[in-house]
Formats: structure tokens, sequence, C-alpha cells
């Protein structure tokens, strides 16, 4: 009898328990009814780590807490990777010092950044310090490619002539036979008497001096020795002072110019000079040229 009793409790409170839990459904499905907008939505994805954040980070890494193989430095990301850094590099801050024409991988530009005195080689398709690539190179251009622009450097005997397209100044009718110009007054084989004042001028302007002809490294057994003269001005400065064409200049006042920052200074340092004396190769043959100067 007890045994009845007991089962017939157990039943009931099974119905109560069922009996809650659809009543319980049938609440929560009314108030979804009536109240859609409170209907549950994701959750947003977490934002991501600031730089910031990330370098919190960087002292794990440099200890090698992960060991030595994951040891290292973080460094921030400062631009997006899709953001290009604009070039610093103006068409101003360039001088082509001389070219190589060939076939497409023979062909070079010699070119200098004339802020930072850097001089590099380039070939058809290189960059270009951070400007873009070279994409055409002739005797006296290069054309780079930057962005949408396309630009273009001049050696300085090209400048030159450019500057001097409208007319050149002819020289004065008083001048002697034997005088290269009216810097300079042959007075000798090799040897010259020199107006001052002129070379004091021409010293002044020591970049427009430079475009009177054409200098490029001349090397002697894997090593510059000086410069070969190509395309002398007659009324420039080397023409008026007796240089020719294929001339290799090699030492002023046994001063050697090997290179292009000595040969500026060279000519710089002949300011105020009594005496100059100039060596050079003149048809395979050692020369020297003495200046007197007046």
């Amino acid at each position: 009898m007890n045994r009845i009793l007991t089962l017939n409790i157990l039943l009931a409170l099974l119905c109560l328990i069922i009996l809650a839990k659809l009543a319980a459904d049938l609440v929560t499905y009314r108030l979804a009814q009536t109240f859609p907008a409170t209907a549950r939505k994701a959750a947003p994805p977490p934002p991501p780590l600031a730089a910031e954040d990330l370098m919190s980070f960087a002292p794990i890494l440099e200890k090698g807490v992960f060991g030595k193989a994951a040891q290292g430095k973080l460094t921030p990301v400062v631009q997006s990777a899709g953001t290009k850094a604009a070039p610093t590099t103006a068409q101003s801050d360039l001088l082509l010092l001389g070219t190589a024409v060939g076939s497409f991988r023979e062909t070079f530009a010699l070119i200098q950044k004339t802020s930072t005195k850097e001089e590099r080689v380039f070939r058809l398709g290189d960059r270009v310090f951070d400007l873009g690539p070279l994409v055409a190179v002739k005797k006296e251009v290069a054309e780079i490619q930057a962005g949408d622009q396309r630009i273009k450097i001049l050696t300085t005997t090209a400048v030159a002539a450019e500057a001097a397209k409208p007319a050149a100044e002819p020289p004065p009718a008083t001048a002697p036979a034997a005088t290269p110009g009216t810097l300079a007054t042959a007075v000798g084989t090799g040897s010259y008497v020199v107006d001052q004042r002129a070379l004091n001028n021409a010293l002044d302007n020591i970049g427009q001096a430079m475009t009177d002809a054409r200098l490029l490294p001349s090397s002697k057994e894997g090593k510059v020795e000086g410069f070969r003269v190509s395309e002398v001005k007659p009324q420039g400065v080397f023409g008026m002072v007796g240089i020719k064409n294929g001339d290799v200049l090699l030492s002023i006042n046994d001063f050697p110019i090997d290179s292009p920052e000595k040969a500026i200074q060279s000519f710089v340092s002949l300011k105020g000079q009594s005496r100059i004396k100039l060596d050079l190769i003149r048809d395979g043959k050692p020369m020297s040229l003495n200046y007197d100067i007046r």
C-alpha cells in the first residue's frame, strides 16, 4: 500500500515538472513575438590591436622568451602596406655624369645625387634612388619614370648646349692669332700667360666652367688615373687655356685629379695662384702645360 502511494506521488511530481517546462516555453515564445527587437544580436568582433598595444609585447620578443629562434626586435608599422612613401629626391638633385649605350642589358647611366655626392651606376630597368625605373638612356640624356611623370636628366654638356643655343659670343676682334681665347695667350710651346681677372671670373662660377667640356674618368690597369676631355668648347675655359679633345688630365700643380671631388677641389684652389702647372697625356705621350698668371 505504501509503495503504491509513493509511486503516485512521484508521477504527480513528474507531471508538474513537465507542465512547468511547457509553460516556460510558451511564455518565452509569446515574449519573442511581442518584443522582436530584443532578439539577441551577434557580438561584434574585437577591434584590432593598436600599434601601441602591439609594442607592449616587444620585451617578450627581445628577451627570447620563446627561444633563440624567435628572438628579435619588434618594429612598429608606420604606414599601411598599400601606401607608398613619396619620393624625397628632386629632379634638380640629380646630375648625369656619363652613359654607356649598348644592348638592353649593356646600357648604363652614371648618376650623381648632388646633395649627398652619392654616385651610382644604373642599368636600364633599375630603380633610380627613390624616384622610379630608368627607362631610356642616350648619349647626353637619361629618362626616369616617376609615377605618371617622365623625368629627364642631362649631362653638364647638354645643359650648357641648351643654355648656349640662342647665340655664342664671338671672341674680340683684337685677340692675337696665337691666343686660344680671351683668357690666355700662348707665349711658347706649352706655355701661356693667363689674365688673372678673367681667371677669377671663370672660377667664381665653377659650375658653368665645368660645362665647357665633357670630362669622363680614364682608367689604367683598373684604376682611375685622371679625366679624358672631349667636346671642348673653343670659347670655354678649357679651350682657352689650350686643352684639346682627347687630352687626359692627370694633375694640377702636382695634385692628382683622379676623382670628381678632387677635380673640382683643384680647380677651385687655382684662385689666387701666380703659376699653374697642368700635367696631362696627349696623343699617348705625357706633357705639361705651364701658365703664368698676371
